[in-house]
């Protein structure tokens, strides 16, 4: 039991890829509103980086937590793997900086969000995977932001308070 205590977070992300997917399939015409991007996987791991700042195995779960994401709703490796872990660490960096309220923590998600969603559209388009507009690009950020927010209103306590209980890979008998 007390191993998979250190992984509990690995299975809240595994809960969240799944409900991402279904939220897609579901909600599909909400999304499809401005093209907003479904991003509940990378608030969950930004999330989880902003809370944790000190733990640096978290950067090689948003490595996994990117490449699953990646094989799961693309197809190809490379775009949440790249992204997650670089986001993650800045956001691990940034977070000794930043004031310890929730509004601090919802304006960096959603730089960090705009970001990947920079990124993904540039490597989409260098790719060929697909040929989206820089204009689509700027009207889809508004409706994904808002989608961000809504995230992250969701899920920060939920994030908090498993980051808090159960942390990536680490024994907490040793601090007890």
């Amino acid at each position: 039991m007390k191993t998979l205590r250190k992984f509990t977070l690995v299975l809240a992300l595994y809960v969240a890829l799944a409900i991402s997917g279904s939220l897609s399939f579901y909600l599909h015409q909400f999304f499809s509103i401005g093209n907003a991007a479904n991003l509940l996987v990378p608030v969950s791991m930004m999330l989880i980086a902003l809370f944790d700042d000190t733990n640096n195995k978290e950067v090689w779960l948003a490595l996994g937590a990117g490449i699953v994401s990646d094989i799961y709703f693309f197809g190809i490796i490379g775009i949440y793997a790249i992204s997650l872990p670089t986001i993650s660490w800045l956001l691990q960096k940034s977070a000794r900086f930043l004031p310890e309220v929730f509004w601090a923590k919802v304006l960096a998600v959603l730089i960090a969000s705009v970001l990947i969603e920079v990124y993904t559209w540039l490597i989409l388009n260098m790719t060929g995977l697909s040929s989206i507009g820089i204009l689509k690009l700027v009207q889809s950020i508004l409706p994904t932001l808002c989608w961000v927010f809504i995230f992250v209103c969701a899920t920060y306590k939920l994030w908090w308070n498993l980051v808090l209980n159960y942390p990536f890979m680490v024994n907490l008998d040793n601090y007890r």
